[in-house]
């Protein structure tokens, strides 16, 4: 961001050009853009929003960039098609390399001339320190895309329609390490040390397991019903709170819209599977028996805040934010706005054409 002239924004009377910046990467490093993004313009005044455009080039799994081909046909063809998802997104050496990569990309930059505003939220994390002696503390990052906490299977998906496959791929054009999150934060693609929420190794962003692992935990959140004036110029949210306090195999809060939609909806959603057990009396013992039920799915809408903390006091959380893993969690809150005027991210793209 400092490629900015400071004094072309703010003694020039001329508007400066949108500069286009471009992130080749997976959305793990796209949250490491986000985060100084977000940082960098917060003291900003906000026509400094406008001066920026972020080009998204998918090396490897990227939710964002996959939402981004359902409604752009000429992004979807240039990189969500099968030549570049076999070179950028599977872990085994491609069949063939025969694909104009450095095309494809000035395709983009010289294209790419309108921006999609996509709404930032804000997930606030209590952690413990490692030191005994020290006390929780607290992060805010940003997001865009997708938060998770549960089990997650160990073994990465090669399925090319799966945003849960992590490309393993060394190249030229793929992003440098980004910089640690903080004490506890650190990237899919690492291995983290062992939680005491979860004894399976998270090794890459993987579906939920299908094993019989599962994490207790109390969701309290609030649907969003817009917002009323509680006294002249000021506002409130106005919300019903519902808990869901339960056992969990995975847990999944998305910003990102679904099925193509243009308008991003000013809320969340939630994903969860859950597994419940029934006790069952045996006459012959006279001892209850637990019978296991089938794992339930659900999707609730509408979302406009979230907490979510352990059944169990001792236990931490294993949370993912875009692709970012954070370790120790003791809990966690979600907001779908963040609360700074950077609001939303601009992404490039070439228009608003769906793919046949």
């Amino acid at each position: 961001f400092h490629c900015i002239n400071p004094c072309s924004c703010n003694c020039n009377a001329q508007t400066p050009p949108t500069i286009k910046v471009a992130v080749a990467g997976d959305q793990s490093y796209l949250s490491t853009v986000l985060r100084f993004f977000v940082e960098q313009l917060a003291n900003k005044t906000p026509d400094w929003l406008s001066y920026i455009r972020f080009l998204v080039i998918p090396i490897g799994s990227h939710p964002l960039a996959k939402y981004v081909a359902s409604f752009d046909s000429r992004f979807n063809s240039i990189f969500m098609d099968t030549a570049w998802r076999e070179l950028f997104c599977r872990t085994e050496r491609p069949t063939s390399d025969n694909i104009d990569v450095a095309g494809r990309i000035v395709q983009y930059l010289a294209g790419a001339n309108v921006s999609h505003q996509f709404p930032i939220s804000e997930a606030m994390l209590t952690y413990k320190q490692k030191s005994p002696d020290e006390d929780s503390c607290q992060k805010f990052v940003p997001f865009i895309g997708v938060v998770k906490v549960g089990i997650v299977e160990q073994s990465l998906s090669t399925s090319m329609d799966s945003d849960d496959a992590m490309g393993g791929i060394t190249s030229i054009l793929s992003s440098p390490p980004p910089p640690s999150s903080g004490p506890y934060g650190k990237e899919i693609g690492s291995t983290p040390p062992q939680s005491p929420s979860v004894s399976t190794t998270l090794s890459g962003a993987g579906s939920p397991c299908s094993g019989s692992e599962v994490m207790g935990l109390q969701v309290d959140y609030w649907t969003w019903q817009g917002s009323e004036k509680k006294k002249e110029g000021e506002k409130r949210d106005v919300g019903l709170k519902n808990t869901l306090k339960c056992n969990f195999r995975s847990l999944q809060v998305s910003r990102l819209p679904c099925g193509g939609e243009l308008t991003p909806p000013p809320s969340m959603a939630m994903t969860v599977v859950t597994k419940e057990k029934n006790k069952k009396v045996i006459f012959l013992s006279k001892k209850p028996k637990e019978k296991e039920l089938d794992s339930k799915s659900q999707v609730i809408d509408g979302i406009s805040r979230l907490i979510c903390t352990a059944k169990h006091q001792h236990t931490m959380l294993r949370v993912t934010i875009d692709g970012v893993e954070w370790n120790d969690v003791k809990f966690f809150q979600l907001a779908a706005q963040w609360p700074t005027h950077v609001k939303h991210f601009p992404v490039g793209i070439f228009g608003y054409t769906k793919p046949v």
